[in-house]
């Protein structure tokens, strides 16, 4: 499998689990245009998928096409991400847990994704946290080391 396919299926499957919806669901609401095997081999990386189904995907997620792009385009880049549990980073009792679970939130809040326990925080929203909380990228990884989990 290609790189990119893979990227792209990837982005495609984060965005559809972002906002809780099944494969049978995203075709009931594609109103036959796509099947649920279709959307599943995209999201593998096992089928192309064309530029313009690829546009209507993301708009019955509701999101911009340019938004699940810029991600693709960031894994391609390289660089890990990591998967915060909400709910968990809500439980550290200290005022740099808060802080962090504070900017995580506002980070949910500008993606304008369906809330959920968990975020895929890009290494720039990592840095970005980190310098929030004093601390370099790699001290934050540590602090959080119970409640993340990288991608590879």
């Amino acid at each position: 499998m290609e790189p990119l396919a893979i990227a792209i299926g990837r982005a495609l499957r984060g965005t559809r689990r972002a906002r809780e919806l099944t494969l049978r669901e995203v075709a009931a609401r594609s109103g036959g245009l796509f099947k649920a095997t279709s959307i599943a081999g995209y999201e593998r990386g096992e089928r192309s998928i064309t530029l313009e189904r690829f546009c209507v995907l993301c708009q019955i997620y509701g999101i911009p096409p340019e938004r699940v792009l810029a991600d693709i385009l960031r894994a391609l880049a390289g660089g890990p991400e990591s998967e915060i549990d909400l709910t968990v980073l809500e439980d550290l009792t200290s005022s740099e847990g808060a802080l962090i679970s504070r900017f995580v939130r506002q980070v949910m809040s500008l993606r304008r994704g369906q809330p959920t326990d968990t975020i895929m925080v890009r290494a720039g929203d990592l840095a970005a946290i980190a310098t929030a909380s004093g601390r370099r990228a790699d001290e934050l990884i540590g602090v959080l080391a119970t409640v993340h989990r990288l991608e590879g």
